[in-house]
């Protein structure tokens, strides 16, 4: 570990700000700008291959493209020797957050945190992620820790609190066809780890969203999904084991939340969300009490208006969950369904039919107006005075 007033790369260390099995993040002072960023310098255990190296240098680089607000920005990244003889040290220079993170807020608390809070931090969370996604980057280690959260003042509320997503340092182009990752080898953290990463196939986005519903299970509940003491019992409990329900562990969740987030840790990538922020828009209306837990069906919707985002679940359309687990009734924009199309029967029209002319007439139902009633009436009478005047006429015709 460096200790503050080293140098490394041109960055003065300034503190650590936290350390783990791959190797510690430091604040650093910029060699030439005035600021600070966050430094991470991986073990040299860690970084002794030349194959783990060139994997760490590419998709650091690869990383470094992403420019979203719910992702930590990536400034530099390199190798840099700190004593002779070493193979030198990787690092990597990332955007600096003052504040805490989602694995520390837990522990502050010893708890899980408020469910409304919970969603919104796994919906800026997916925000990140998809776009990492469609730039063809997986993140392969979501968990609370990498979840950053900005500090925010006394008299803010947690709205106002930036949520970003870091250390893309075990991110992977989902392109990548060569073997700089060998195989069988786990580089994601166990208890979020997707059943497909555990069995070393090959990885997709969905994988991603795997370990985002594991970290929301763990926001909510203050524990992993699978809290096994044993190693092998916890990687078998992701390949074989339906997720628990966390409405029966804290009070005031719907059951809708179990199904939302069974879905999303399927144990195939096939039965789960199309991507993450479906899998958020899901969450946070279930959370709203705004979803329903029904079988899969189809649902005539109205079309929202032209500027506004469909979010969650698809509209029109019930997603069917994984086995045993039913379809999630969600639609329509986060916090406001989509309202359906009313059904008409009997004497309501549908706006489009309130036309003058046959069609009007064509579709009226239900008593005839008093005026057409006594029209009627005096047609008839007319008719039999008509009628009495030719009897007359023949009657007097014939004396």
């Amino acid at each position: 570990m460096l200790k503050p007033g080293s140098w490394i790369a041109g960055y003065r260390i300034e503190r650590t700000l936290g350390s783990g099995g791959m190797g510690s993040v430091y604040l650093a002072k910029h060699p030439e700008l005035p600021r600070s960023d966050a430094l991470k310098v991986l073990s040299e255990s860690v970084g002794a291959t030349e194959q783990f190296r060139l994997r760490f240098l590419r998709e650091a680089e690869v990383a470094a493209g992403l420019d979203h607000p719910n992702i930590v920005t990536i400034y530099n990244r390199g190798r840099a020797e700190v004593h002779s003889g070493g193979d030198g040290l990787l690092w990597i220079a990332m955007q600096y957050v003052p504040g805490s993170d989602c694995a520390a807020e837990i522990d502050a608390v010893g708890r899980g945190l408020d469910a409304r809070r919970v969603v919104r931090i796994i919906a800026e969370t997916a925000r990140g992620v998809d776009h990492a996604h469609r730039r063809g980057l997986l993140h392969r280690d979501i968990k609370p820790a990498n979840i950053l959260l900005s500090e925010i003042d006394d008299d803010a509320s947690f709205d106002d609190q930036r949520v970003l997503l870091t250390d893309f340092g075990v991110a992977k182009p989902t392109d990548e066809v060569d073997n700089l990752t060998a195989v069988g080898t786990v580089l994601a953290t166990l208890s979020y780890a997707s059943p497909e990463q555990l069995r070393g196939d090959v990885l997709d986005h969905r994988t991603d969203q795997y370990s985002l519903a594991a970290t929301a299970f763990h926001l909510f509940t203050g524990t992993v999904p699978f809290d096994q003491k044993e190693s092998a019992a916890v990687i078998s409990a992701h390949l074989t084991d339906p997720v628990p329900r966390v409405s029966t562990r804290v009070a005031g969740l719907s059951p809708a939340v179990d199904a939302v987030l069974a879905k999303a840790m399927a144990k195939s990538p096939a039965d789960r969300f199309s991507g993450c922020r479906e899998f958020s828009d899901a969450l946070t209306m279930a959370v709203r009490g705004g979803g329903t837990v029904r079988p899969s069906v189809d649902v005539p919707v109205q079309q929202p208006q032209h500027g506004v985002q469909q979010g969650g679940v698809m509209a029109g359309r019930q997603n069917a969950g994984p086995a045993g687990v039913p379809g999630i009734g969600v639609q329509g924009m986060v916090g406001s369904p989509v309202p359906q199309q009313p059904r008409h029967s009997g004497p309501h029209l549908p706006a489009a039919h309130l036309t003058s002319g046959p069609s009007l007439q064509h579709h009226q139902t239900g008593p005839r107006p008093a005026t057409q009633s006594n029209a009627g009436v005096v047609a008839i009478l007319v008719g039999l005075v008509v009628v009495a005047v030719i009897v007359l006429v023949f009657i007097v015709a014939a004396l």
